[in-house]
């Protein structure tokens, strides 16, 4: 029997979308039936939470549309989280729940959920099937709006019993909505773009910061013509990090709290900003440090409503990353500008200099890895204070996009399940992730889950036994560096050994480097346990503690 959810099964992967993820519930059960049938990729994770960072972390790493699916209820609110970094960091995915039949809604039914309020501040668009013929076409309209303009997660709801019942309405044909980011590129305004041309011409010292709009974009070749064009230096948010390689000569590597101070003083001198593909955030602006005071700042941005949002431009370009490189690159050869040579020897002697690294022990274990990790390595850091080592100390040898952080939302319990998917997704390539013991906590079941689809990866667990950065934070900000009370000991190591890893302790940089080689080379998941002291500090504390101390 062909039911509602084998046509949407059908639709799904006739539109482009190649993996799933999701937790069952009794409302999703027939949808479980068609998955299987299908033989669609599908993952079961141990939480929704879990599976909505799978699918956001196989959107990143494939560049396609990835689905995840939670019954209606108390399961489905768990997708929040994971929505809220996908909408705040233009991820394409689509959020499949199965509410009650409509005939039931609003009487107190179990499972009954107002899904389309809850989830609407959280998504692109709610899409909500009210009848099974309209399935397929609703379906590839909601794979449709994940890609389209700037991409987001698109919420997608069908009632369970149309999932249930026999279906024999229009056949789901081939609805190829391009599961792919869309691909159509909005160049900028002529006139504009002569404007910010002449800016650039004129200027001395000009800095382009990525934002992962350009990963988003693909303009990874745009972008290096362009800064070997004009030897202009690049430096990069975190989401944008690895749309230059960062061993090429123009790169400075990520500027703003999660990165290095030789950036960040780069950044501090540039005349002319131009900030392409970025919401420009807090921690990408330095907490407002960036651009400094008297430069001129242009802003390029797919989405209008960013332009002029939070940074105040003198000029703005609304257009594709990628088409706005191009046509500046084209336009400034014209104006014959040629390089800024005096420029670029400031920028390679603050590079150059030796830095002082106010982290040693996890800065130090950042850059083993950096080392020893081969040049496609995956990396996926949790937010707090490993995304800032992360930012700060790995270099992304290939452009493209090999390191990824939820900065959408700053949330921790991402990295163990989006490690997951990125080895899956991708088995070829070498996966590390790395976060808090804290983070880690919040995702441990996830263990199991690596163990059960024959994942592949290291997990460098930074053990403070604590909620070190927020004690970090309220000894600056309430003068109490205990507010916090720390956990009581665990051993990390027993907990992933009985869920089937390998695991190793590591209490000095001989041990760490001993205990990678030996994880890199094992052919299942391993578990690094780093005991670290709870008050270590981070590039992103340094430069919020400095804000703090300026403001008394």
């Amino acid at each position: 029997m062909r039911t509602g959810a084998d046509v949407l099964a059908e639709t799904l992967r006739g539109a482009g979308v190649e993996m799933f993820f999701g937790l069952p519930g009794e409302s999703t059960l027939p949808w479980y039936a068609a998955v299987r049938r299908s033989g669609v990729r599908h993952v079961m994770a141990r939480s929704e939470t879990a599976a909505g960072y799978m699918a956001d972390a196989c959107a990143r790493f494939t560049g396609r549309v990835s689905v995840v699916d939670a019954p209606g209820g108390i399961g489905s609110p768990l997708l929040l989280p994971a929505l809220h970094e996908a909408h705040n960091s233009s991820i394409p995915l689509v959020a499949f729940t199965s509410g009650v039949p409509a005939s039931l809604q609003g009487r107190w039914t179990t499972a009954d959920c107002r899904h389309q309020e809850m989830f609407g501040p959280a998504v692109k668009a709610t899409v909500s099937v009210p009848d099974a013929t309209r399935l397929p076409d609703l379906a590839a309209r909601a794979v449709r709006l994940a890609v389209q303009g700037r991409p987001g997660p698109v919420h997608l709801d069908v009632p369970s019993d149309i999932l249930a019942a026999p279906y024999d309405g229009p056949p789901a044909g081939d609805r190829n909505a391009g599961a792919g980011v869309d691909g159509s590129r909005i160049r900028p305004d002529r006139q504009e773009l002569a404007a910010v041309v002449r800016l650039l011409t004129a200027a001395e010292r000009p800095l382009l910061v990525a934002g992962g709009g350009v990963h988003l974009s693909g303009a990874y070749d745009q972008l290096a013509s362009f800064t070997e064009a004009f030897g202009i230096p690049v430096g990069t948010t975190f989401n944008g990090k690895g749309v230059l390689a960062e061993t090429h000569p123009s790169s400075i590597g990520v500027v703003g709290a999660k990165g290095s101070t030789a950036a960040n003083d780069i950044a501090a001198r540039a005349d002319v900003v131009l900030w392409i593909g970025s919401k420009a955030g807090d921690k990408s602006t330095g907490y407002g440090r960036l651009p400094a005071p008297g430069a001129a700042c242009v802003q390029v941005d797919i989405d209008e409503e960013e332009l002029g949002r939070i940074l105040t431009p003198r000029h703005v370009l609304h257009a594709d990353a990628a088409a706005a490189l191009e046509d500046l690159c084209d336009a400034l050869s014209m104006a014959g500008r040629q390089g800024f040579p005096a420029w670029t020897g400031t920028t390679k002697a603050l590079l150059d200099a030796p830095q002082d690294d106010v982290s040693p022990s996890p800065g130090g274990l950042v850059r083993t890895l950096d080392e020893l990790c081969p040049d496609d390595t995956a990396v996926i850091a949790d937010a707090s204070r490993a995304c800032s080592w992360v930012g700060a100390h790995f270099r992304c040898r290939r452009a493209g996009r090999s390191i990824i952080a939820p900065r959408g939302s700053g949330s921790i319990g991402y990295a163990l399940p989006a490690a997951i998917a990125a080895a899956l997704a991708q088995p070829e390539r070498t996966v590390v992730g790395i976060g808090g013991d804290g983070g880690f906590a919040l995702a441990c079941q996830e263990l199991e889950t690596a163990v059960r689809t024959g994942t592949r990866l290291v997990f460098v667990l930074l053990n403070d036994n604590a909620f070190g950065l927020l004690n970090r934070v309220s000894s600056v900000s309430l003068d109490d560096p205990h507010l916090v009370e720390p956990f009581a000991p665990t051993d990390w190591t027993a907990v992933a050994r009985g869920f089937g890893w390998q695991a190793h302790t590591a209490r000095n940089g001989a041990a760490f480097e001993t205990a990678l080689k030996t994880a890199l080379a094992a052919e299942g998941p391993t578990l690094i346990d780093v005991p670290l002291a709870s008050d270590v500090s981070s590039p992103d504390f340094q430069m919020y503690a400095e804000r703090q101390a300026a403001r008394r």
